[in-house]
């Protein structure tokens, strides 16, 4: 018997559930579905992706499946049409390991429930800085107050980058977080889909040296909040008593 490798509409609808009807890309998360103009009528913008291809020539294909096997929802996982096109566009990116641990992390943050909302948000895909923060003097570099639900804030990294480095050298503080809603002060979230040598949630330390100009010592503290790349960064930071840069 002559089995189609497409899905189900059964197996779509439960795909669409079990992801809450919610992207499973986690650097997208897009909501799926919505109100049409008509009352009566919703709007769909998700599609039930296939992890290893139903047919040759396409993304991820598997000569050794069966069609059977290849419309099985665990062969399935659900994106938004944007993301379902990309996966495809990529194969050598989007490998099947890293949709079948997208498909199960989404599910388990469903189960568990979506974080709400936070005070401040810094997110950083595929290289770059989200946020660098330099106090020089007696007061506050960032100063954040939070009194709503959710943390005060969120710093998430996607692939590689730094979310934010925060350095100080004068005698105040670099950064200030008070939380008065029952969360956290500060989630650092890094979501690793492909090789490097390092990642961390954060990284601290307070580094005593001689000045490259003028030979004094000076104390320098550097801050790394979400990172994952080849080596830890670098960045500029100026001497308090003659202005001259030193690389930390």
């Amino acid at each position: 018997m002559v089995v189609n490798p497409d899905f189900l509409e059964k197996t779509r609808q439960t795909l669409a559930k079990r992801a809450g009807q919610v992207c499973s890309n986690p650097g997208c998360r897009k909501l799926t579905s919505g109100p049409h103009s008509e009352e009566d009528k919703s709007v769909n913008l998700g599609e039930a992706a296939h992890i290893r291809a139903a047919r040759q020539n396409q993304a991820r294909y598997d000569p050794n499946m069966t069609d059977e096997d290849r419309r099985h929802i665990s062969n399935g996982i659900w994106l938004c049409r944007e993301c379902a096109r990309k996966i495809d566009l990529d194969e050598a990116k989007y490998t099947v390991e890293l949709l079948i641990g997208w498909k199960n992390s989404h599910e388990k943050w469903i189960k568990e429930g979506k974080p709400t909302d936070a005070g401040r948000e810094v997110i950083v895909k595929d290289g770059g800085t989200g946020s660098i923060v330099s106090n020089e003097g007696p007061g506050i570099g960032i100063d954040i107050h939070h009194r709503g639900k959710g943390p005060a804030e969120r710093i998430v990294v996607e692939g590689e980058g730094v979310g934010e480095i925060i350095t100080n050298t004068g005698s105040g503080i670099g950064k200030r977080i008070v939380s008065t809603g029952g969360d956290t002060a500060s989630e650092s979230h890094i979501i690793v889909n492909r090789p490097v040598n390092f990642a961390a949630g954060m990284i601290s330390k307070l580094l005593m040296k001689n000045c490259d100009n003028c030979g004094r010592t000076v104390s320098f503290s550097k801050v790394i909040q979400g990172f994952a790349g080849d080596e830890e960064p670098k960045i500029n930071v100026r001497c308090p008593y003659c202005g001259s840069i030193n690389v930390i």
